[in-house]
């Protein structure tokens, strides 16, 4: 009889546990889209230049004039009646999920020059009303080389010359 006994609690118990565990499910629906996009980044410029790799470089040129030396990295051509600084403007353009083979890169001024400077991007003025184009066949994953020129007339005043380059990029 106690074996009988012990055999019948050993199979209770058993049935205890089985009967106890709980399980619940539930689901995770997830949906997305995938966007193409493209990212533009100051490679190099004239200047004491911070921030390159990102689409926030600074360009410092300390004190100029035209009878000084040209700021790091730029060259200075006296005229007649005014003076120019040049260098390069290096900027990249890369994409993902796009099937567009080249861009158009554009340039425009953050804000009016001061009096008497003129800023220029390949040969062309800049201005805070109008983008100019640099390129319309741009070259995804390479850095494009631009000339950049600020033109100093004589009769400007001494002052801060402070302005940004604004450059956008659209996928052709």
């Amino acid at each position: 009889m106690n074996k009988h006994l012990s055999l019948a609690i050993v199979v209770l118990a058993f049935a205890a546990t089985t009967a106890s565990a709980a399980t619940s499910s539930g689901t995770l629906t997830v949906t997305g889209t995938v966007e193409s996009s493209i990212s533009l980044t100051v490679e190099s410029a004239g200047g004491t230049t911070s921030g390159t790799g990102t689409a926030a470089a600074t360009s410092a040129l300390g004190s100029i004039s035209k009878y000084g030396s040209a700021p790091t990295g730029f060259t200075l051509a006296r005229g007649a009646s005014n003076w120019t600084i040049s260098s390069t403007v290096g900027v990249q353009v890369d994409k993902a999920n796009l099937t567009s083979t080249d861009y158009t890169l554009t340039a425009q001024l953050g804000s009016a020059p001061a009096s008497g400077v003129t800023w220029k991007l390949n040969g062309s003025t800049l201005s805070d009303s109008a983008a100019t184009t640099l390129t319309s066949t741009g070259t995804y994953g390479s850095t494009g080389s631009y000339s950049w020129d600020i033109v100093v007339a004589d009769s400007a005043a001494a002052a801060a010359i402070d302005n940004a380059i604004d450059f956008t990029a659209t996928s052709n």
